[in-house]
């Protein structure tokens, strides 16, 4: 082991230096290897008509959400389904014959 250790620390006392045609073989080998920039023209595309339909409703999600609701109503408008009308019955407790949603202006300012 001794005469392996007196071999390794020669080895490491003596410093060689490559030769300049190895280190300029060696860079001009890494210089064709590295990536070269490529020009790319950047496409934007065009905004289409349904995304500015979806901004104006504030979003694709907010868009979905009425577009399915109205699908629903549509849905529950036409078709009429036996269960809904019992789920109506359930909620009203007397007979409505007339809702007044909008009021008139003295109703609003009579005193009592």
């Amino acid at each position: 082991m001794d005469d392996l250790d007196d071999l390794l620390a020669g080895a490491s006392r003596a410093l060689v230096q490559p030769s300049e045609a190895l280190v300029a073989r060696v860079l001009a080998d890494a210089a064709d290897l590295q990536a070269r920039p490529v020009w790319v023209a950047a496409v934007v595309p065009r905004a289409g008509w349904l995304a500015g339909l979806a901004a104006l409703f504030g979003g694709a999600g907010s868009l979905v959400g009425v577009g399915s609701a109205a699908v629903v109503g549509l849905f529950f408008g036409f078709v009429q389904p036996d269960g809904l009308g019992a789920v109506s019955d359930m909620w009203a407790v007397g007979s409505v014959d007339q809702v007044d949603l909008m009021p008139q202006l003295d109703v609003l300012l009579a005193e009592e």
